[in-house]
């Protein structure tokens, strides 16, 4: 086959969610479609510095598209029609939630899409972006078109289909995985250099934030605060990652909250970092309001680290049995479960340490690149 992939996340200089969804799909079908041909469409003019390097196997080539996609969706709306049509492909897949609109005298190619979730057509907040609005105005038309519509959790699946109408025969469940290097372990000490090097070797909670208002992360900084005053005697830091644009609206939450001295900002981190700092963490937490998927926690239950997370949405899916959950609604609920858990969770989790690692590690990229090409397969017989 010749498959087309939007690629536009993957080469980001600092990829996160979607771009390594797409770096992940990518390597596993180097081993498991070599007969195939790919074409990642990007629109990224410069190359990305060695560091930060996307390297692409033989059968795959990064094709760069020539016109301006960030004012009103140009790259994808008249871009890419266009494109997929004269570089003859079999089947195309969009990863970012969207596809290229189709053409009634020249339809193109069958299309799969990956709808991580369809969150933003209907979360109050974050209205201002550009690419929810968007999202607003086309994800009925991504549906309807889509010869295949992948997902990563069934609670995802579910939402799809009750809020847009869609036959459930047309939906794939095609779970992410873990990243290889969180599946071979962290190397011994690695734990230990970072509760060095970031916690000045005291223990530490560990938590995936983002700027976006349903991520939680100004409530779990609230929270923190009043678990804090609670525990005068507890030495425990909060290690927070993934807000480094937005830290000083976070620093001022963390004021506010009187726990400035006991949260740590941390910035873009590298595989090898993220792997440590779960490892050396006492537990991570995850205090997102809603997820198509948690891959936060899954990551740190492959690691052993015991996880506190929402108990809404996906990410009763991603922990199982092994994680604590809160009512990510309720500021009562946090700070109850966080109490609770650095006093009770790590001793229990202890005894069940091994049988949470092979649970988590049972999402694997392997297994979601195999069904994902088995999607194409499908699609392109359509």
């Amino acid at each position: 086959m010749k498959i087309g992939i939007d690629a536009r996340e993957a080469l980001r200089p600092e990829p996160r969610g979607i771009g390594l969804y797409i770096r992940h799909l990518a390597r596993e079908f180097a081993e498991i479609a070599q007969d195939d041909e790919f074409l990642l469409y990007h629109q990224l003019p410069d190359e990305l510095p060695p560091e930060r390097a996307f390297d692409v196997a033989p059968n795959m080539r990064k094709v760069r598209t020539d016109i301006p996609g960030g004012r009103f969706h140009a790259w994808e709306r008249v871009q890419m029609p266009w494109r997929l049509r004269r570089d003859r492909l079999d089947v195309y897949h969009g990863t970012y939630n969207t596809l290229p609109p189709r053409w009634r005298m020249w339809p193109g190619p069958p299309m799969v899409v990956t709808l991580h979730d369809v969150i933003v057509t209907y979360w109050p907040d974050d209205l201002q972006d550009p690419f929810v609005r968007y999202a607003r105005k086309v994800t009925r038309r991504v549906v309807r078109d889509a010869a295949l519509i992948l997902t990563v959790s069934d609670w995802s699946r579910r939402d799809i289909c009750e809020r847009f109408d869609c036959d459930p025969e047309k939906v794939r469940l095609t779970y992410n995985g873990l990243h290889p290097a969180i599946l071979a372990g962290a190397p011994d000490g690695a734990g230990d250099h970072a509760r060095e090097t970031h916690a000045d070797g005291r223990p530490y909670l560990f938590a995936i934030g983002a700027g976006l208002e349903r991520k939680n992360t100004g409530r779990m900084l609230e929270c923190w605060g009043q678990v804090v005053a609670e525990r005068p005697d507890s030495d425990h830091l909060l290690l927070v990652s993934g807000v480094s644009k937005h830290a000083d609206r976070f620093r001022e939450r963390a004021a506010q909250a009187g726990v400035l001295d006991r949260v740590r900002f941390l910035p873009y981190l590298s595989q090898n970092d993220l792997i440590a700092l779960y490892a050396g963490a006492e537990m991570t937490v995850y205090p997102s309001q809603i997820e198509g998927w948690g891959l936060p926690v899954g990551e740190s239950l492959a690691l052993g680290t015991p996880v506190v997370t929402s108990n809404a949405s996906a990410m009763p899916e991603a922990g199982g049995e092994f994680a604590r959950y809160f009512d990510p609604q309720s500021t009562e609920s946090m700070i109850a479960t966080l109490a609770d858990a650095l006093d009770t969770y790590p001793a229990e989790f202890a005894a069940r340490r091994d049988e949470a690692m092979a649970f988590a590690r049972g999402f694997t990229w392997r297994r979601c690149a195999e069904a994902v090409h088995n999607a194409y397969r499908e699609a392109a017989q359509t």
